[in-house]
């Protein structure tokens, strides 16, 4: 084949065509592209072109090769090369083909995409450092609250059983103030663990019909009440269109009112604080309610208005009037949540308003439910019931601290109306109820040897039907879903959250127990 015709077959005009003899000599060059003498050495133009050598030796007679960089009068350029073995002039035509732009675009589509790659993997092990981080200090989080909750139950239902003894006014003063430290104390572990979970996306609006009226009531008077102790006026208006019974998440509502309450209180020293509860609407299904909170507090300064919603933020730098920093920022989050938006007005040295409009359903059914299962926080011990005296119910308590079994057991004692045994570990709850009747079990659900969690799987699957039927209450320091959930799961009917709520507490235990003895005398 002929110089000629093989160019004619092979290139155009990106192609250069170079014949080279078995000496590796420029026997021809068309030089399209780069220049070579004929006559010269070609592993002097490129190193590459020494493989040329065991062409000549090998039975096929056309090789490829590709994306061979070469620099050429001070630039870097890429080719192809083929390369035609011609057995009978002991030629090879050398076919070069310059692919410099098409290799440097696959370059920067090759370098896109791994650069891509790469930051693609950055943001998955940030995430992913973001998730222990998150996780570790959620956990930590939860075992501060449980650690310090439960000396806190003590402390409370101490201070309770004191407040009805006998003491003099100075020390009721006393009590009532270490109460109210209880409380701030409880109320800040509560406002750090729902902004862990606003912060992790697991805290849910739950909507449930509740009494709003009454709801709003029990508000109005308890901060009267804290308004009065500062010499403040509470000024309370609602308007009378809004139905007594609506549907929406109270708990959350309740969080977001007492916070903006609080913060009112606390910034306010003189004058007046005011809560306007009212509607546009007089929808039958949904309703917008619109909650209006104004003080004559200090005020805030126009450059402070968004940083007042950053978590751990307090514009007071005196430290004269506490707080945690992080009402105004769950405030803001829970409404965001329940697809409403926080909106504030303020001037400095005069006052502040907040307000903000919630959407809530109104519920079908606008009658009171009678709350029959209620019990006197103190009863009278072994009423006389037509002559007969009242047997009292056989508690067991599943408890390994000592203070909170001195407390529980006064608390029974002061009630009167129900005898009181403990159990130091689950196994201990076990053997108990194995060997004496009891109607109902109190379960703390962290004890060493075996658990509160245990414990209860082990009664719901009891050979005695007595044991495995009996009502169980768990009286705990852990307060996440997750462990509610598991706490449900292992058969627990009622879960109480420690500092406890000795009303809570005992209408909880009668709820239980009658249920349990209408269930009986229905199978009976």
């Amino acid at each position: 084949m002929h110089n000629k015709d093989v160019s004619k077959q092979f290139l155009d005009n990106r192609h250069q065509l170079v014949t080279v003899s078995s000496e590796l000599k420029v026997v021809e060059s068309d030089n399209v592209i780069f220049y070579l003498d004929k006559g010269s050495d070609i592993t002097e133009f490129h190193p590459f072109f020494y493989t040329l050598t065991t062409i000549f030796d090998e039975l096929e007679t056309s090789h490829r090769f590709f994306c061979i960089q070469i620099e050429f009068l001070g630039k870097r350029r890429y080719i192809d090369i083929q390369t035609k073995k011609s057995i009978e002039n002991q030629e090879v035509y050398v076919f070069i083909e310059d692919m410099t732009e098409h290799y440097k675009n696959v370059h920067q589509i090759k370098q896109v995409r791994n650069e891509s790659i790469i930051q693609f993997n950055v943001v998955q092990e940030l995430n992913n450092q973001l998730e222990v981080q998150r996780g570790f200090k959620n956990k930590f989080l939860a075992n501060v609250s449980h650690e310090i909750r439960t000396p806190l139950n003590s402390i409370k239902g101490f201070l309770n059983v004191l407040k009805v003894s006998e003491v003099s006014k100075e020390q009721l003063d006393i009590i009532n103030i270490v109460q109210d430290s209880s409380d701030t104390l409880v109320t800040i572990l509560d406002d750090l663990l729902d902004i862990s979970k606003i912060e992790a996306g697991r805290l849910e609006i739950k909507n449930r019909r509740f009494d709003f009226k009454s709801f709003i009531d029990v508000l109005r008077k308890t901060y009267a009440l804290r308004a009065q102790e500062k010499r403040l006026d509470f000024d309370f208006e609602i308007g009378e269109n809004i139905p007594n019974f609506l549907v929406g998440d109270r708990l959350r509502i309740n969080q977001i009112l007492i916070n903006l309450l609080e913060n009112a209180l606390r910034y306010t020293h003189q004058g007046s604080i005011k809560l306007n509860i009212s509607t546009s609407s007089r929808n039958l299904r949904r309703i917008p309610i619109t909650f209006e909170i104004i003080d004559t507090g200090i005020g805030i300064a126009p450059e402070n208005l968004e940083r007042i919603f950053e978590s751990f933020t307090q514009l007071e730098k005196r430290g004269l009037f506490g707080g945690s920093g992080l009402g105004l920022s769950i405030v803001k989050q829970l409404t965001g949540l329940m697809e409403s938006e926080l909106e504030v007005k303020s001037v400095e040295g005069e006052g502040s308003s907040f307000n903000f409009t919630l959407t809530l359903g109104v519920s079908h059914d606008q009658k009171s439910k009678i709350e029959r299962d209620s019990v006197p926080l103190i009863a009278l011990p072994d009423k006389e019931i037509k002559g007969k005296k009242k047997k009292k119910k056989r508690i067991l308590y599943g408890e390994d601290i000592e203070v909170n079994q001195l407390l529980m057991t006064k608390l029974m004692a002061d009630h009167g109306g129900y005898s009181l045994d403990i159990a130091k570990n689950g196994e201990w709850v076990i053997e108990y109820l194995e060997r004496y009747p009891y109607d109902l079990l109190l379960l703390d659900l962290t004890m060493p040897v075996m658990d509160g969690f245990d414990a209860a799987t082990v009664i719901r699957n009891h050979s005695n039907k007595q044991i495995r039927k009996i009502p169980i209450i768990a009286l705990t320091a852990r307060t996440t879903q997750e462990e509610k959930e598991l706490a449900k799961e292992a058969g627990i009917n009622a879960f109480l959250i420690k500092p406890l709520d000795q009303k809570a507490l005992f209408e909880t235990i009668d709820r239980l127990l009658n249920r349990y003895k209408k269930k009986k005398q229905e199978e009976d």
